[in-house]
């Protein structure tokens, strides 16, 4: 076993353990469940699958990244690891960048990656997804000393609402919120330091972004979420699976089955709550 897999590994077995002794991980507020759990059964599928490569973009914290160490971890690696030794698969991670991963599924160098498109901007002619796993949310974030109270129209009238330039945000923005002053930036860094400097009321972007920062040292504490997030329905929202070849039904079934078990033990939430600090929901 090499050093990186050996490093997540212990992560995983780590989580698990803190899980069944109570940990403080395992104490925090409940995790969404965005799985709807199957009970089909999918021992076929089990016997052919031995195991799984999954490509993993190591530049996306707190999803996957490099520790201190130059180890792989994050939230992917780790729950992939724990579902992998669940059902007693030999995984494989091997790093690549978004641009990356979509070429080496197609030339079979990899069996799955992670994919935020979704069924409706692909070829499913040619991919298949699992089940999402995760969905990003959207949400208003404000000074703790605002006096703004709610997201309400009325509240945000006349208010300077930043947002990230050319998003569905903006767009959302200028449709539900006509009497507030829209105020479009071309990167998270301009927005939030706007907010922090109290060029703008409030901002409206991406929840798992915003949540970091919120609690990072860069905001030093200036502020806070505003009010719940948008997700389904809204068209503000999308949702994580993995995207796989289509021939590889065998290996979705696989992994759709070993996300519902961690799910359903508990072993979901403990990784969650060890990579996310406050629910972005």
């Amino acid at each position: 076993m090499s050093a990186r897999r050996s490093h997540i590994c212990a992560l995983a077995i780590l989580l698990i353990a803190g899980l069944q002794s109570g940990s403080p991980h395992a104490q925090q507020a409940a995790v969404p469940e965005f799985r709807n759990v199957s009970r089909s059964d999918i021992s076929a599928s089990l016997r052919k699958v031995r195991g799984i490569r999954f490509a993993v973009d190591e530049t996306m914290p707190p999803f996957a990244y490099r520790n201190a160490d130059g180890a792989l971890t994050g939230f992917v690696p780790i729950l992939l690891d724990a579902m992998c030794r669940d059902l007693k698969l030999a995984c494989e991670f091997l790093t690549r960048t978004r641009g990356e991963a979509s070429a080496s599924l197609d030339a079979g160098d990899v069996d799955a990656v992670v994919s935020m498109t979704g069924p409706d901007n692909t070829d499913l002619s040619r991919y298949d997804f699992t089940r999402p796993f995760l969905r990003s949310f959207s949400r208003f974030a404000t000074r703790i000393a605002s006096p703004i109270a709610t997201t309400t129209q009325r509240d945000l009238a006349g208010k300077r609402v930043g947002v990230r330039a050319g998003t569905r945000q903006q767009q959302f923005l200028e449709r539900y919120y006509p009497r507030s002053a829209i105020v479009a930036f071309e990167s998270d860094e301009e927005l939030y330091d706007a907010l922090r400097f109290a060029r703008i009321d409030a901002l409206f972007g991406d929840a798992f972004r915003l949540m970091f920062w919120l609690q990072g040292q860069s905001s030093k504490d200036c502020c806070h979420f505003l009010g719940n997030g948008y997700g389904p329905g809204t068209g503000l929202s999308q949702s994580l699976s993995f995207m796989l070849r289509k021939p590889d039904a065998d290996i979705r079934k696989v992994i759709d089955h070993g996300l519902d078990r961690l799910q359903s033990s508990g072993h979901f939430s403990a990784v969650y709550s060890r990579f996310f600090p406050d629910s972005p929901y």
